[in-house]
């Protein structure tokens, strides 16, 4: 009967800390850097995928506009490590669609939807439409099935209307 009653406290235990972790919200230890756009969050490790503008001169690096890496949160936080080739080709790299005045639009390699990086202000932002309204991106969060580490649920973009400034997002179903 005690063993019986330790599994139970012990399960009870890890799905309180399971809800709590899921619970947290994603902007919790993202380490932002004043050159970060945008990050990918997914439902699979508290890693990050982080996007930072790439500027030269002042200006926006047309040719390579984005600097993409990946952010360890969870056993080295706050370090972070490159994408290897398949990651930058079939995930997480980008390509750029059209180049202009200090500005440029990009696709995501695994999700094709137009973000524009344009200087707003003093930094660059990432644009997006988010249900059907231009809005500054801020994050992707990618839900996967369960089981699976690739095959993926819903992709929810969060964001801030460029015409309201209020928070929004969208959940795209795949």
């Amino acid at each position: 009967m005690k063993n019986i009653c330790r599994l139970i406290l012990v399960g009870l235990l890890e799905l309180v800390s399971l809800f709590s972790i899921q619970a947290a919200m994603p902007e919790e230890d993202t380490y932002p850097t004043p050159e970060r756009l945008f990050y990918i969050a997914r439902s699979l490790n508290r890693n990050l995928v982080c996007y930072d503008v790439n500027v030269q001169g002042g200006k926006l690096d047309l040719d390579e506009p984005i600097e993409v890496y990946w952010l360890n949160r969870t056993d080295r936080p706050g370090y972070t490590n490159g994408l290897n080739f398949i990651q930058r080709k079939l995930a997480y790299g980008y390509k750029v669609k059209q180049k202009g005045n200090d500005a440029c639009r990009v696709t995501l390699s695994a999700y094709p939807r137009d973000i524009t990086i344009r200087k707003e202000g003093d930094s660059y932002q990432a644009f997006v439409d988010i249900n059907g309204s231009p809005a500054r991106l801020v994050s992707l969060f990618v839900q996967l099935k369960p089981n699976s580490s690739i095959n993926v649920d819903y992709v929810e973009l969060q964001g801030y209307a460029v015409e309201t400034g209020k928070r929004v997002t969208e959940r795209i179903h795949q």
